[in-house]
């Protein structure tokens, strides 16, 4: 498969999730199938319940992944509606990977799903809808 890496709009530069001084520093990349996927480490530290990442970690990494898949296709888009489904508590301190997709994208609005996966178990899924914004 090729994988292509995904540059952020110079306006998402200071993400605090995603940028090289961000919380995470994900880097996404584009697969054959037009998703994004991207690894991560899931530090110790981003845990809620014992040994379990807490829940807002969960929803902003699947958020940051619908973001960057937004820029193949309508770089300045929002979220306009995040909507997050927990499978499985998620583990702390091993790796997990974040994919998006698109569904539907029509007239400045998208429909996208994500899924975070910790060793080919899908934890938590998200379907959002984006909006597209003005360039500022």
């Amino acid at each position: 498969m090729n994988k292509q890496p995904v540059i952020p709009p110079d306006s998402h530069h200071q993400c605090v999730a995603c940028s090289d001084n961000g919380l995470f520093n994900l880097k996404f990349y584009q697969d054959d199938n037009n998703a994004v996927t991207a690894s991560v480490w899931l530090e110790s530290t981003w845990q809620g319940y014992q040994d379990q990442l807490h829940g807002g970690v969960i929803a902003t990494l699947l958020d940051a992944g619908l973001t960057y898949c937004t820029f193949l296709f309508a770089p300045q888009s929002v979220t306009a509606s995040l909507n997050i489904r927990y499978h499985h508590p998620v583990p702390i301190a091993v790796y997990g990977e974040v994919r998006a997709w698109c569904v539907k994208a029509k007239h400045g609005m998208s429909r996208l799903e994500a899924t975070l996966t910790v060793a080919d178990t899908v934890c938590a899924s998200a379907t959002a809808s984006f909006m597209q914004t003005r360039a500022s």
